[in-house]
């Protein structure tokens, strides 16, 4: 049987075995029901937030603000990011003394996969009530007054945690019992069906907090698959292939798709499943560069891969972009080439753009009175507003 066939037979059998056994389709909120597309912001940035190393721990409404508009030189106020990708990479520094992992390749030596306890701590972070999504809702709430409400919501993506098989991701002598029970069943990572079962319970519950708590800016857009590669069969050597997801993602793209959500990913450079990203079922790919780390990596190159594959760019900078930090000019060097890149092979103005800035490392030059930082700050927000794709501002 030729591979691609045998691959649909194998991904239909499994998409049987994981059907509700009450057969009921999941419940379907207006904003579902309501869609006539997959929403896809036109440049969203990336906020990390839940793990107890990070200092604020929480974002509130003040850390907000420099990424719902951006005031000019002239002092006009517009409207800056219409997407907000929310997510995290692990767990540490925790109260309990414990770290733990939501994807693998984090934490080798000194945590654990998350189970369903650290999933639902993820979920009370972000749906805090007060801090986090409540208050980017409460920071755009404050922009209408000023500006008027945009042209549409703020496009909110959510991650999915990795279903890691083994407590820990490395060791295949550790449990794949770990992570908990839904609807009463004890899950077994080493079973594709388990694994979407876990993703799908996270699913439904990020969309029923989501209704639940009512934001007025806010639409839940899509989610994000976390894991930066796909490791597939002819991975065999590879390190990751405990966690192998070619079967399991397009499983959970299905079930995404029939609710109206897209289903995002951003791999790193020369990852796995890079090149055949269309087949698991996700709208949109981002492809990081890693060229603000890695000089070596080539921006004219990996643009051109960009066009060859059809996916679209992150740009990355953290907080050594700030002038105060030592070789600082290097690394906005590296970031205007990443601008550069995209305006040149006219991935700029054509295709949704993200933005990894480390840890609200935007908000620090905002309030930097650095006249450098103050200077990177004002180029890097104009790019995003000036955005082609973008209506006229106001979006």
């Amino acid at each position: 049987m030729p591979r691609k066939l045998l691959f649909t037979v194998l991904l239909a059998a499994v998409a049987l075995s994981v059907l509700p056994a009450s057969g009921k389709s999941p419940k379907r909120y207006a904003w579902e029901r309501n869609r006539s597309e997959r929403l896809i912001p036109t440049d969203a940035v990336l906020c990390y937030g839940q793990s107890h190393h990070r200092k604020p721990y929480a974002w509130d409404e003040a850390h907000f603000e420099p990424y719902v508009t951006y005031v000019d030189t002239t002092g006009r106020e517009q409207w800056l990011f219409d997407g907000f990708i929310f997510l995290e990479s692990q767990d540490m520094d925790r109260p309990d003394k414990r770290n733990y992992t939501y994807m693998t390749g984090v934490l080798r030596d000194r945590g654990l996969s998350a189970g369903r306890a650290q999933w639902e701590n993820l979920l009370d972070y972000w749906f805090d009530g007060e801090r986090n999504l409540a208050a980017l809702d409460r920071a755009v709430h404050a922009a209408v007054k000023r500006l008027g409400k945009p042209a549409t919501k703020r496009r909110v993506v959510v991650m999915i945690p990795d279903p890691i098989i083994y407590h820990h991701w490395i060791d295949s002598m550790t449990s794949t019992t770990y992570w908990g029970e839904v609807e009463g069943r004890r899950l077994d990572f080493r079973k594709t069906e388990d694994r979407f079962a876990a993703c799908k319970w996270y699913i439904d519950q990020v969309r029923e907090r989501f209704d639940r708590a009512g934001y007025r800016h806010l639409e839940l857009a899509g989610f994000y698959w976390l894991r930066e590669n796909i490791a597939q069969p002819q991975d065999t050597e590879y390190s990751y292939y405990l966690t192998r997801s070619d079967v399991l993602l397009p499983l959970i793209a299905d079930y995404l798709h029939g609710l109206n959500y897209t289903f995002n990913w951003i791999p790193f450079y020369d990852a796995r499943g890079y090149e055949d990203w269309p087949k698991f079922g996700f709208d949109k790919v981002y492809l990081q560069l890693n060229h603000y780390w890695k000089p070596e990596n080539d921006v004219d190159v990996a643009c051109r891969r960009i066009l060859e594959y059809g996916s679209s760019i992150e740009f990355e900078f953290e907080s050594s972009i700030l002038n105060a930090r030592e070789g600082s000019d290097v690394y906005r060097a590296r970031f205007r080439d990443y601008m550069r890149g995209a305006r040149e092979y006219g991935i700029y103005g054509t295709q949704p753009l993200a933005y990894y800035q480390g840890y609200m490392s935007l908000y620090d030059l905002w309030v930097s009175e650095d006249p450098v930082d103050r200077a990177f700050f004002h180029e890097f927000c104009r790019f995003v507003v000036n955005n082609p794709l973008r209506d006229n501002g106001k979006k």
